[in-house]
């Protein structure tokens, strides 16, 4: 059974292996959850590439703290994935944000590309950026990934950071040249590119393939762009899984 996962990192050491809990986590843990005095909890911690503390919560002078149990190694993958997606509708955009942080995706890079429908105004971008990275932390959390995935703000191809992306790099294409990603050799670092609804124009293919993107196909069929995220993301996953 899985037990309720905490981020350590929100937490204030109290010493003797006594931690503080924050108060949005305590309220979601002992009120969402109903987690009792006594109740086992697994807190993660980013540090020393991630650790999986087992916990128990205490209550001390009517204040609740988590005591440390035991540690071990929190969950991790082979392989560092940053994901390049066309800006989606909110609910498709939501379900990517949810299956790369579940697939343990490390960042994302989300793209405003010229068949992309939504329009995010300047003002409204903060409250935005915030539910994303809620809802990337929950993700990761559920996995039971020490590290949540990281999102950076929207932007077009012209404006992304390009020395930031891993060397290895793959576009999602229905191209004829495109190699099938089951040839695609394991890589411990690889960026992983997916379109919006209706594809990159031929200028924004242009413009990945000369930053060295590889244009590898999904299969036969075609896929809707949140479906691509999760099985491009899946394989690059399992083929350096550890």
């Amino acid at each position: 059974m899985s037990l309720p996962k905490i981020r350590l990192e929100r937490c204030g050491r109290a010493g003797d292996g006594l931690w503080r809990l924050d108060a949005g986590q305590d309220n979601h843990l002992t009120k969402s959850l109903r987690s009792y005095e006594g109740a086992m909890v697994e807190g993660l911690l980013p540090d020393d590439g991630g650790l999986k503390i087992k916990m128990r919560l205490v209550k001390i002078g009517g204040k609740n703290f988590l005591r440390e149990v035991g540690q071990e190694t929190a969950a991790r993958i082979g392989v560092r994935i940053s994901l390049l997606v066309g800006l989606l509708k909110a609910e498709q955009f939501d379900s990517v944000l949810r299956a790369a942080s579940e697939l343990g995706v490390m960042d994302i890079y989300p793209v405003i590309c010229e068949r992309s429908v939504p329009r995010i105004e300047p003002g409204d971008l903060p409250k935005k950026m915030a539910r994303w990275q809620k809802i990337l932390d929950e993700g990761s959390k559920i996995s039971g990934f020490a590290r949540p995935t990281v999102i950076a703000p929207p932007a077009a191809l012209c404006d992304v950071e390009w020395r930031a992306i891993p060397a290895a790099r793959y576009l999602a294409a229905l191209s004829p040249e495109a190699k099938a990603i089951s040839s695609v050799e394991p890589e411990k670092e690889v960026a992983f590119a997916v379109g919006p609804e209706g594809d990159w124009t031929l200028g924004e293919t242009e413009t990945l393939l000369g930053e060295n993107f590889v244009p590898v196909s999904l299969g036969a069929g075609i896929l809707r762009s949140s479906t691509a995220v999760i099985v491009g993301c899946g394989w690059f996953c399992l083929s350096c899984a550890v």
